[in-house]
């Protein structure tokens, strides 16, 4: 498994497959195993590249502020070690704050960008509870567990899902905790739309975090195409992979995907 340094950084990457680059990036208790699922199923003329994000994962180095703004700066550094210059961005929760950030910085970089299971575009009022709350989550295993069952219902391989489990119990406590604060200050709301690049955002029915209200607004702010997946919660690429893929490759090769028929709204 490949390790690059990106900045202060020794990134850990996964990847899958030659041609035009993805870059995809997960969410908050999580790693780039969240794209296995993806990558694996990608067609031939993609390649899939999923990184493990500062303080997560196996990938090593300091910490940061975790601010949106800094996870975006390290995404730069990870394309530029790559020698990426053009590529599509994919971004699941955390993630999707993170490439929606990249994308206002370095527009020139981005072929097309999609967010999943979007994160709040206006900024959220995070109450020193959801600080207590994210330590509780890493101090009691089985509370992390059932937790993170509640927000993913519907996954079907329990040997994946518990692999999953225990890389994201890893994570760091200071970058659990950044994430709260990170979301407390990054507030980007219509200046998304500047943004001008293919945009797509895709929901689940189910999700209880990323809700039908931030779906909405996300797409609004990025003046995007939505799709709401149903009878899934916050992790549509791990929950229902094959149509998932189908949605993505309408974004990123839609000659190849119009036969397909994915699902719109």
């Amino acid at each position: 498994m490949p390790f690059i340094r990106a900045g202060n950084l020794n990134v850990f990457y996964i990847e899958h497959g030659i041609g035009r680059p993805i870059i995809f990036v997960h969410g908050n208790w999580a790693t780039g195993s969240w794209w296995e699922p993806v990558l694996a199923k990608l067609p031939d003329g993609l390649l899939g590249i999923a990184y493990d994000m500062r303080g997560r994962g196996r990938t090593g180095g300091p910490d940061s502020d975790y601010s949106i703004p800094s996870l975006a700066a390290d995404l730069k550094a990870f394309a530029d070690a790559m020698r990426l210059d053009w590529f599509h961005v994919v971004g699941h929760s955390l993630g999707s704050a993170v490439a929606m950030q990249f994308a206002l910085d370095h527009p020139e970089q981005v072929h097309t960008l999609t967010v999943v299971a979007p994160a709040w575009v206006d900024g959220w009022e995070a109450k020193p509870i959801e600080e207590d709350r994210q330590r509780e989550l890493k101090a009691n295993r089985k509370l992390f567990d059932s937790t993170m069952k509640s927000l993913f219902p519907t996954v079907q391989d329990e040997h994946y899902w518990k692999r999953l489990l225990d890389e994201g119990h890893e994570q760091r406590l200071e970058a659990a905790v950044g994430v709260i604060r990170a979301f407390d200050t990054w507030k980007p709301g219509n200046l998304l739309q500047s943004i001008q690049c293919p945009k797509l955002v895709i929901g689940g029915e189910k999700d209880l975090l990323s809700n039908a209200q931030i779906v909405d607004r996300a797409r609004e702010a990025l003046d995007a195409r939505l799709v709401v997946m149903p009878g899934v919660g916050h992790g549509p690429n791990i929950e229902a992979t094959e149509a998932f893929l189908a949605l993505l490759l309408s974004q990123i090769m839609p000659g190849r995907a119009r036969n397909q028929s994915p699902m719109g709204s």
